[in-house]
């Protein structure tokens, strides 16, 4: 089937956002189809302009993006005609949160030809617990949990993934190998950079993907990080396709990410 979609590259995390309208009947098949064409792609969204600087996102399984969120911003503006250099703020209303959630974008150099930019959104502020010994970050619209790097093979965690996200009963679930652990949840919690490898489930759309980068999941250890040591902090989190920051102040967190507009 024919249908218009951009392709974004934030952090690794390959995102197509479907631009042109669907109905019930077709939303299915689009997101089939971004999959078949587009073999790298890790998740789909759909995005509707509101105004000159408010635009719609509504993920595939209603969940919530951060990366999505930074690319949704990053086409919003570029198609509104932001210059290399300059920077300017879209306001995203995203699934999976019940605010309107305010972007800063930078655009940059190109990369490789393509149009680049650097995106700082205030994202929704998660809740902390835990779940079989384990740290829980909660957000409306996608849950994640951190374990340990070592102590789940491949398999087992694809498999605990799933169990937890039909146990829990969220829009998307997220497992977040960390080989800093022992020190993130240790009393005097780690300094410096945190690495994490992603791995995230969505139920709706039967979706399982070890993800490249995750913002929500960078949010979440960062968060998870300045709740721990009851202070504001800035957080370098390295996953497989680069580095996510973090910063919380004031009680809320901010992420800061790069995105790259590979086809419009």
């Amino acid at each position: 089937m024919d249908f218009d979609y951009i392709l974004a590259d934030p952090t690794g995390n390959i995102t197509v956002l479907v631009t042109t309208p669907y109905t019930d009947e077709t939303r299915d098949a689009m997101i089939r189809e971004s999959f078949r064409k587009e073999p790298s792609c890790e998740q789909v969204g759909f995005i509707m302009p509101v105004s000159d600087d408010v635009i719609r996102l509504e993920m595939m399984g209603y969940e919530f993006c951060g990366n999505a969120t930074l690319s949704a911003a990053a086409w919003h503006a570029y198609t509104h005609g932001l210059k290399e250099g300059c920077e300017t703020h879209v306001s995203v209303d995203s699934s999976g949160t019940d605010r309107i959630l305010d972007v800063r974008i930078s655009r940059l150099a190109a990369s490789a030809g393509h149009p680049s930019f650097e995106g700082t959104v205030s994202m929704p502020v998660p809740a902390v617990t835990t779940f079989r010994g384990r740290p829980l970050v909660r957000f409306s619209g996608i849950s994640h949990l951190i374990v340990p790097a070592g102590s789940l093979t491949e398999d087992e965690a694809e498999t605990l993934v799933k169990e937890i996200a039909g146990e829990l009963d969220v829009p998307a679930m997220g497992l977040l190998l960390c080989p800093e652990y022992d020190s993130l949840v240790s009393p005097d919690p780690l300094s410096g950079s945190i690495s994490i490898r992603p791995l995230v489930y969505v139920p709706c759309s039967q979706t399982l993907f070890w993800e490249q980068g995750c913002a929500t999941g960078s949010t979440a250890v960062g968060w998870f990080r300045s709740t721990l040591s009851g202070s504001s902090d800035h957080t370098e989190i390295k996953q497989p396709g680069g580095i996510i920051r973090v910063d919380v102040a004031g009680g809320q967190p901010y992420l800061t990410g790069r995105v790259t507009l590979l086809s419009l």
